[in-house]
C-alpha cells in the first residue's frame, strides 16, 4: 500500500489493476479546467481517475500508488502505458497558460514523495515536456517507446506512447523548479523560489480561460478483465463552477 500522508483520500473509480512492469516513473498531465472539483467529477463521469489530483490548496489521491491508473490512452496489443509503473497527476489548469505557483509547489512536493516512496529518479528522460508555442500544440514530441518503458524519471503526457496528448507544457523554469524543489518536514518549500508567471498572463486570467486542446478527453483505459480493442483519450472536461 503507497498512501501519500499529506494527501486526501478520495477514491473514485478505482485502479486500471497492478503494475505490469517497467521502472516507476511520474507522469504530468493538466486538467485542462480550473477547479479540482470539476476534473473529479469529469473522472467519475469517464473512469479516468489519475492517482493525483493537485490544485493550489490541495492534493488529492485517488489510486493507491502500487495499481495503475486509468488517465492515459492504453491500445490493445501495443504498449503498456497506465500499468506500465506510472504514477500520474492531474494538475488543475491549462498547457497554453502558466502554471499557478502554489499548485506547483504542491506538485514538487508530492512528487519528492513519489521519488522517495518508488525510487523515481529527478530527471526528464524523453526532455522537458515542451512548451505551447501560440498557445498551440508546439509538436515535436519525444514518445519513444524504448525509453518509457525502460527509464524511470518524470514524464509528460506529451511522452507517453500511443497517446496524442500535449500536456502540461510546461515553461523551463517550471519544468526545473518541479526537479529542483527541495522542502522541510513540514512541507515548507526552502528552494529555489517558485518561478513567477509573466504580469500579462496574469491579467488574462481574470477572463475564463478555455483549452486550447480540444480534443482533451478522460480515458478509460484498462478494464481488467476485459480490456477494450481500443480506449479513446480523454473526453473534455467540464467547465468549472463559477467561484
Amino acid at each position: 500500500m503507497a498512501r501519500c500522508p499529506f494527501a486526501t483520500w478520495r477514491p473514485i473509480s478505482g485502479s486500471s489493476g497492478p503494475h505490469l512492469g517497467g521502472p516507476y516513473k511520474i507522469v504530468h498531465h493538466t486538467t485542462e479546467g480550473s477547479s479540482a472539483q470539476g476534473a473529479m467529477a469529469a473522472f467519475r463521469q469517464n473512469r479516468s481517475d489519475p492517482h493525483f489530483t493537485v490544485d493550489g490548496s490541495d492534493i488529492y489521491q485517488h489510486i493507491d500508488t502500487a495499481e495503475g491508473a486509468r488517465a492515459l490512452r492504453n491500445d490493445a496489443g501495443g504498449a503498456q502505458t497506465n500499468r506500465d509503473s506510472a504514477v500520474q497527476i492531474e494538475l488543475v489548469g491549462f498547457a497554453h497558460l502558466p502554471k499557478d505557483g502554489r499548485a506547483l509547489t504542491n506538485l514538487a512536493r508530492l512528487c519528492r514523495w513519489i521519488e522517495a516512496e518508488h525510487g523515481v529518479p529527478r530527471v526528464w528522460p524523453s526532455g522537458r515536456p515542451l512548451p505551447a508555442r501560440n498557445g498551440r500544440d508546439p509538436g515535436g514530441h519525444n514518445r519513444d517507446v524504448t525509453t518509457w518503458d525502460a527509464r524511470g524519471g518524470h514524464y509528460g503526457h506529451c511522452h507517453v506512447p500511443e497517446n496524442t496528448h500535449w500536456d502540461p507544457a510546461y515553461s523551463a523554469a517550471e519544468a526545473d523548479f518541479l526537479l529542483a524543489a527541495t522542502f522541510s518536514p513540514d512541507g515548507t518549500l526552502l528552494s529555489p523560489p517558485v518561478p513567477l508567471r509573466p504580469a500579462g498572463k496574469r491579467a488574462a486570467r481574470s477572463a475564463a480561460p478555455a483549452s486550447t486542446m480540444p480534443d482533451h478527453a478522460q480515458v478509460e483505459a484498462d478494464v481488467v478483465a476485459k480490456p477494450p480493442a481500443h480506449a479513446p483519450e480523454h473526453r473534455s472536461h467540464p467547465k468549472a463552477p463559477p467561484r
